[in-house]
């Protein structure tokens, strides 16, 4: 059976199952998305370290089964946020959490090893993603559920600006840098940043619940930074241009949840 009609499952973290699911899969191309995905708890936890492991071991195994193309999930996190618009392979990287730094040391060392791995290798850092799916913790299904209920959305005054891109883009940045069979790093992203705000007052004002949010109710944390926009021009050189906007993004994320639910 092809693998495209199948599903298989494997914990990234055993070894075991990484031996007997890769070479079943007979996969070109490995998107490798896993990892901590608990909003709460990521950013701190020590298991980061074994999922760099994991990763490295994930590549080898991919590679000694005929693998081709890699891409690995950075993020944002791995940079030094300082206002300016953040450029692959040119801002510095100073991540602050166990995440972030667990996060570029993987990369660093997928893109070190693509010569003996025989693999291409694509790292990808992801910014602001959201929705349908995204799990509570986080701000927009945490508003979404909020409104849902009737309850009061306590939360800053929403002035920090973030560079946010809906869940269809992403998958279409990675579908580009896979058919590319593309190298390097490249910021997953829309390339313009947008106040917090705008996302909350919007979502809230299409779901007809302008009275949800309170700003200002709750302070900013401490070195929260003003901006993190991402530089996309080696994606866009790939042919990535977003086709969602904020109100079509949120839109189709209200759809596919009222379809689940």
């Amino acid at each position: 059976m092809p693998f495209a009609d199948r599903t298989l499952a494997c914990d990234v973290l055993d070894d075991a199952q990484i031996r007997d699911v890769i070479p079943e899969c007979e996969a070109t191309h490995l998107l490798h998305l896993a990892w901590l995905s608990d909003a709460a708890t990521r950013w701190t936890s020590p298991v980061n370290e074994a999922w760099m492991a994991a990763s490295m071991r994930l590549a080898e195994t991919f590679s000694a089964c005929g693998g081709q193309h890699m891409i690995f999930a950075g993020s944002c996190a791995e940079y030094e946020w300082n206002d300016t618009q953040l450029i692959a392979g040119h801002s510095k990287i100073n991540p602050h959490t166990a995440y972030g730094r667990a996060k570029a040391e993987t990369g660093k060392l997928l893109l070190a090893a693509q010569a003996d791995l025989h693999l291409k290798i694509a790292h990808a850092r992801l910014f602001f993603c959201y929705g349908h799916g995204e799990p509570s913790g986080r701000l927009l299904p945490d508003l979404i559920q909020n409104i849902e209920h009737g309850q009061p959305f306590p939360t800053s005054k929403g002035d920090q600006k973030r560079d946010y891109l809906y869940a269809a883009d992403i998958a279409e940045a990675f579908r580009l840098i896979a058919d590319a069979q593309a190298t390097g790093i490249y910021n997953i992203a829309s390339g313009a940043a947008i106040e917090v705000r705008e996302l909350v007052e919007t979502t809230a004002e299409l779901l007809s619940r302008p009275d949800i949010p309170q700003f200002g109710a709750l302070p900013r944390r401490d070195g929260d930074p003003d901006v993190i926009e991402a530089d996309i021009k080696p994606l866009s050189g790939l042919g990535f241009k977003p086709s969602f906007d904020l109100v079509a993004g949120l839109k189709d994320t209200f759809l596919r949840r009222k379809a689940t639910t």
